[in-house]
C-alpha cells in the first residue's frame, strides 16, 4: 500500500544487443530510464542513427494522418474506441507491417490530390469571387471591355456611392463643361427611400477627360471598384461563363475529395497501426538514449518496482549471457520517482492524488486516507438513490459490453461505481429517488420510503448541516493528525506538538465545550472541551514565541497566532457545500416532477409529454449533479484536507511503455 518501494537498476551490456534491450525494457511497461548524460551531450552513435531514421517516418505518419483522418469513415464508434474496443497487434506483427509498407507512395500520392485539390480550390474562390462582382453589374449593358480595355477614345469605371450622394454626382457632373458630349452615367437601381445603402455605378467617358472625371468622382463620394482584366462580354454572358465554370470545378472538387476518401479508407488503419509503432519506437529511442557508451559496450540506468524485480531480471538475462544487472536501493540523499501501489478499492482513487500532485518517495500516500472521505462526500452531493441506480447500472453496462478497457479508464470509470454505492445509501436514508417520484407517483411505497429514512433535508435542514459541519470537523483533526505522524516520524517532536497536536486539542476542546453547553452531550464534556481548548491555547501561544526575541515580540506572536482559528471556522464552515449541492440535487429532482406531472394533465398526449419530461430532465440532473458532486468534494480534499499535511511535489513514475492510442499493442 501506498508508494512503491524501488530498485535503482544499472546494465550493462554489449552494443550489438541494445535494440533487444531497448525492446525488452519497454515491453515490461515497469522501468523508467534515468538520464546519465548532460544538456548538450551527443547520445550514442547506434541510438542517434535509430532516432533519426525513425523521425523520418514519424513525419510521413503525421502528415498522413493529420491529411486522411478527416476523410476516413471509421467503422469503430468514437466512445467503442476510447472504452479499448480496438484491434490486437503485437510488436512483431507491427514491425512486419512496417517493412511491407511504402509510406513514401502513399505520401506522394496523397500530396498529388491534395495539391490538385488546393489549385481548384484556389480556382472555385476567384471564379465565386467573380461572381459576386458580375451579379452587382447586371444594370450594366455594355460589353464590359469598355472598362476593361477601354476604346481608341473611350473608357470607364465602376464604384459605389451611398444613396444620398447620387444627386450631388449628377450635379456635378452636370456642371462638367464636356458632361453632355463626353460622359454618361449608369445607376444600378435603388431604393430611393433608404438614403445610406451604397448603390453600384458606372461612368463612361472620354479618354481626354479622364484625370477629371476620377477627381471629380472621388470628391463626391465614389468608391472605385476594380474590374478583373479578363471580363470582356456583358455582365450577363459572363455571369453564365463563370457559373458553369464553378460547377465545373465543384464536380472537379468533389472527384478528388473522393480520391482523397479512398485514399483514407484504404491506407488510415495501417497508417493508425504505424502510428503506434513508430512512436513507440521514439519513446523506446528517446529513453535508452540516455546511455553511456564505450567502443563496445553500453550502460542504461532506471528504476523499477522491487516487487517485479525478479522478472525483470529474467527478461533481460535471457536476451545474452553478456550481460549484468545490479539493482540497489535508493541512496539517502536521492529522490527517485513515486509509483503509487494501493488495492484494488483504493487504486481507482489514485487518479485523485495525481491531479493534485504525486507525493514524494519517501512521503505519506494521500490515497487511502481520502478515499473514504471522497467517497462519502461524493454520496452526500448526489444524495440521489435512483440517480445511484442509474450511474451503477449504466457502469455495470459499459463494464459487460467492453472487455479491452484499458486499466487507467477502467480505474476511473470504477470511482464512481464506488460513489454510487454511497449515493444510494445516502438517498435511502434521505428518502431521495429521483427527487420525490416516489412522493408524485408511487404514493403506495411512500410508507417504505419513510421508515428508512435517517435525514430529511427538505423539511429539517438544520440536521444534515450539523452532520455536514462535524465530517468537516473530523476531516480536518485527521489531516492534523496525519501532519503530526509524519512529523513524529521524522524526528520533529516539538513541531508536531506546537503546530498540529496542539490546534487539534483546541478545536477538538472547543467543539466539546461549545455542543456540551448546547445540550447536545452530558454536562461532564464541557470541563473535557475546557481542558482540551485550554491546554491546545497555551501550547499554541508558547510555540508561535519560539524563536522571537523580547517578551513583547513573543506575546504578540502568541496572540496573532491564536487569532488564526478564525481561519478553521472557515474551513469548517466550508463543508456546509455538503448539505448545499445534497439539496440542489433533491430541489432540481422535485421541479423535473412537478413539470412532469403538470404535462401529465394535458389532454390525449399529455402522458407522453410527461414520460419525455420526467427521463429528460433527470438525465440532465444527473449529468450535472455527478460533475459537482465530482469538483466540490475534491476541492474540500485539495484546499482543506490537504492544506494541513500534503503538498506533494514527488515525481511521477513515467516508465517505457508502449503507444497504444490507435491499437493495443501487445509485446
Amino acid at each position: 500500500m501506498g508508494v512503491a518501494k524501488l530498485k535503482k537498476a544499472e546494465l550493462y551490456y554489449h552494443k550489438s544487443v541494445h535494440e533487444q534491450i531497448a525492446a525488452a525494457l519497454q515491453e515490461t511497461g515497469a522501468c523508467q530510464i534515468i538520464s546519465t548524460t548532460e544538456e548538450n551531450q551527443t547520445h550514442p552513435a547506434e541510438v542517434e542513427a535509430l532516432i533519426s531514421k525513425n523521425e523520418e517516418m514519424l513525419a510521413d505518419v503525421r502528415y498522413l494522418n493529420r491529411t486522411l483522418t478527416p476523410h476516413y469513415v471509421d467503422p469503430v464508434p468514437a466512445l467503442d474506441r476510447m472504452l479499448g474496443e480496438r484491434p490486437e497487434v503485437t510488436m512483431s506483427e507491427l514491425e512486419e507491417l512496417a517493412s511491407t509498407t511504402d509510406l513514401k507512395a502513399v505520401c506522394d500520392k496523397t500530396r498529388n490530390v491534395e495539391h490538385d485539390t488546393a489549385d481548384v480550390r484556389l480556382k472555385l474562390s476567384e471564379a465565386r469571387l467573380n461572381v459576386s462582382i458580375l451579379s452587382s453589374l447586371g444594370f450594366f449593358e455594355y460589353p464590359l471591355s469598355v472598362i476593361t480595355e477601354g476604346t481608341q477614345t473611350l473608357t470607364g469605371l465602376v464604384g459605389t456611392i451611398k444613396a444620398e450622394k447620387i444627386e450631388g454626382l449628377k450635379a456635378a457632373l452636370g456642371d462638367f463643361s464636356l458632361f453632355a458630349h463626353d460622359t454618361e452615367l449608369i445607376i444600378a437601381p435603388y431604393d430611393v427611400k433608404n438614403k445610406t445603402q451604397d448603390v453600384y455605378v458606372a461612368l463612361l467617358y472620354a479618354r481626354s477627360v479622364e484625370a477629371s472625371v476620377k477627381e471629380l468622382c472621388a470628391k463626391n463620394g465614389v468608391s472605385f471598384v476594380e474590374i478583373p482584366a479578363t471580363f470582356k462580354e456583358t455582365p450577363a454572358e459572363e455571369l453564365e461563363k463563370y457559373t458553369a465554370s464553378i460547377t465545373d470545378l465543384e464536380a472537379k472538387e468533389s472527384d478528388l475529395a473522393e480520391k482523397l476518401a479512398a485514399i483514407a479508407q484504404e491506407c488510415v488503419p495501417t497508417v493508425q497501426k504505424l502510428s503506434d509503432y513508430y512512436n513507440s519506437l521514439a519513446t523506446r529511442y528517446n529513453g535508452t538514449a540516455q546511455s553511456e557508451e564505450t567502443d563496445c559496450a553500453m550502460l542504461t540506468r532506471f528504476w523499477l518496482p522491487a516487487s517485479r524485480a525478479d522478472e525483470i531480471r529474467a527478461k533481460i538475462e535471457a536476451i545474452s549471457p553478456e550481460i549484468d544487472l545490479t539493482l540497489a536501493d535508493p541512496e539517502p540523499g536521492e529522490e527517485p520517482p513515486s509509483l503509487l501501489n494501493n488495492g484494488s478499492l483504493i487504486r481507482p482513487f489514485n487518479i485523485l492524488t495525481e491531479l493534485y500532485s504525486s507525493p514524494t518517495y519517501r512521503g505519506i500516500d494521500p490515497t487511502p486516507l481520502l478515499a473514504p472521505f471522497f467517497w462519502v462526500f461524493f454520496g452526500m452531493c448526489l444524495g440521489d438513490a435512483g440517480y445511484a441506480l442509474v450511474v451503477f447500472g449504466t457502469i455495470l453496462y459499459v463494464f459487460k459490453k467492453y472487455k479491452k478497457i484499458s486499466l487507467g479508464v477502467k480505474d476511473f470509470i470504477k470511482l464512481f461505481l464506488f460513489c454510487s454505492v454511497s449515493t444510494f445509501i445516502y438517498g435511502v436514508i434521505s428518502g431521495s429517488f429521483f427527487g420525490n417520484f416516489i412522493d408524485s407517483f408511487v404514493p403506495i411505497l411512500v410508507p417504505l420510503k419513510n421508515s428508512l429514512m435517517l435525514v430529511d433535508p427538505m423539511t429539517n435542514p438544520m440536521q444534515v448541516l450539523g452532520i455536514s459541519l462535524l465530517l468537516g470537523v473530523i476531516h480536518l483533526m485527521f489531516g492534523l493528525l496525519i501532519a503530526a505522524y509524519d512529523k513524529l516520524r521524522s524526528g520533529q517532536f516539538i513541531d508536531a506538538i506546537g503546530n498540529d497536536i496542539s490546534w487539534f486539542l483546541l478545536i477538538v476542546g472547543l467543539c466539546l465545550l461549545g455542543t456540551g453547553m448546547g445540550g447536545m452531550l452530558p454536562p461532564h464534556f464541557v470541563q473535557i472541551g475546557q481542558a482540551m481548548a485550554g491546554i491546545g491555547a497555551v501550547i499554541i501561544f508558547l510555540y508561535a514565541g519560539k524563536g522571537k526575541k523580547g517578551i513583547i515580540s513573543k506575546i504578540i506572536s502568541g496572540f496573532l497566532a491564536l487569532y488564526g482559528s478564525t481561519s478553521y471556522l472557515g474551513d469548517i464552515l466550508s463543508y456546509s457545500r455538503l448539505l448545499a449541492l445534497g439539496f440542489g440535487s433533491a430541489v432540481i429532482g422535485m421541479v423535473i416532477n412537478l413539470l412532469g406531472g403538470l404535462a401529465a394533465d394535458i389532454p390525449y398526449v399529455g402522458w407522453l409529454i410527461a414520460i419525455v419530461v420526467i427521463i429528460g430532465g433527470h438525465i440532465f440532473s444527473i449529468a450535472i449533479n455527478i460533475l459537482g458532486s465530482f469538483v466540490h468534494p475534491l476541492r474540500l480534499q485539495y484546499v482543506e484536507f490537504f492544506g494541513k499535511f500534503y503538498s506533494g511535489g514527488g515525481e511521477a513514475f513515467t516508465p517505457l511503455t508502449l503507444s497504444q492510442e490507435y491499437v493495443n499493442v501487445k509485446a
